[in-house]
């Protein structure tokens, strides 16, 4: 790309930390892209804690709601502020406006008190899109993991664990990673069970793993597995060689975040743009003190840059 991208970038839930981390992060921020803040220049200069003193050539796009400086206290109005924010941020990647979309995060309890009819990002970036299908992916330079179920109790997990759903699951994977990273990669399948279910004696949902994979690898697919989770992890290679297809969310997401909690970046996979977020929460213990890291916001700027140098080419 001869320019700079144009960001859309959402402050997430104003009673926690997106603010600050946006404001903090500005300067480096503006050397990668072009950001459009998805918030009122008082909102960042309030409950942010800004090292851009003049934020006049920042770009914004005001999302034309009340809002309260709550810092760490669920507030509707804020949960409210913060749909609205992502709304409009979605139309203006839908038209062209902006390149890609990054989020800070949101309170789902906040949507919930506001009405919001989503439990999460991804689900209603899903609506707003008009797509049938999207995937959590969480990058990091190292590996990468995604996600065959994402916000779903544990008890329903097993119920999903069939060989079509796998097939499906991991074709989808397949053909949206590739889209993505422009390289080669194997896929290594988590199984459900531990140790992968021991040939039947813990559970039998890992031959249904098993039989998909092994029908896909007989497809060409370079995929293998399933894998004792608490073994796969350690035995990776290290050069993003890897997608790992993991069978529920604490599943992948304990040890990616564990090793590189800086660097792991959530994607949406499926969006008609690229959509990445940090892969925190809002911290709400910490907000309004001043304290938040917005490494992980860089990194993820950062890396939404590098995706669409690769899309250019």
């Amino acid at each position: 790309m001869s320019t700079k991208p144009v960001l859309a970038i959402t402050p997430g839930d104003p009673s926690g930390i997106g603010p600050e981390i946006i404001c903090k992060a500005l300067p480096e921020i503006q050397a990668f892209c072009r950001p459009i803040i998805y918030a009122s220049r008082r909102l960042l200069k309030d409950v942010g804690n800004c090292r851009n003193r003049n934020l006049d050539p920042v770009g914004v796009s005001v999302p034309e709601l009340e809002w309260e400086a709550s810092p760490g206290k669920l507030s509707r109005l804020n949960g409210a502020y913060a749909a609205e924010a992502i709304r409009m941020a979605v139309s203006h990647c839908l038209s062209g406006r902006c390149d890609a979309l990054v989020t800070a995060p949101i309170s789902k309890k906040a949507w919930e008190l506001a009405g919001i009819p989503y439990p999460g990002h991804t689900e209603m970036l899903r609506e707003l899109a008009d797509v049938s299908r999207t995937m959590m992916l969480f990058y990091a330079p190292a590996f990468s993991v995604i996600l065959h179920t994402i916000h779903m109790p544990l008890a329903r997990v097993p119920e999903t664990v069939t060989r079509k759903r796998i097939m499906d699951g991991i074709r989808f994977a397949h053909l949206n990673y590739s889209r993505l990273i422009h390289k080669p990669f194997e896929i290594r399948v988590c199984g459900l069970n531990p140790h992968a279910g021991e040939q039947g004696r813990l559970g039998t949902e890992d031959f249904e793993i098993r039989d998909a994979v092994n029908m896909l690898s007989k497809e060409g697919m370079k995929v293998t597995g399933p894998f004792p989770a608490d073994t796969l992890f350690c035995h990776l290679p290290e050069d993003g060689s890897v997608l790992v297809y993991a069978m529920y969310h604490d599943q992948g997401l304990t040890p990616i975040k564990t090793l590189y909690p800086e660097k792991c970046v959530n994607i949406t996979l499926g969006l008609p743009f690229i959509r990445a977020s940090v892969s925190h929460g809002t911290a709400f213990d910490i907000a309004g003190k001043g304290r938040a890291n917005f490494q992980n916001l860089l990194e993820t700027v950062k890396t939404t840059v590098q995706f669409l140098k690769g899309r250019q080419k």
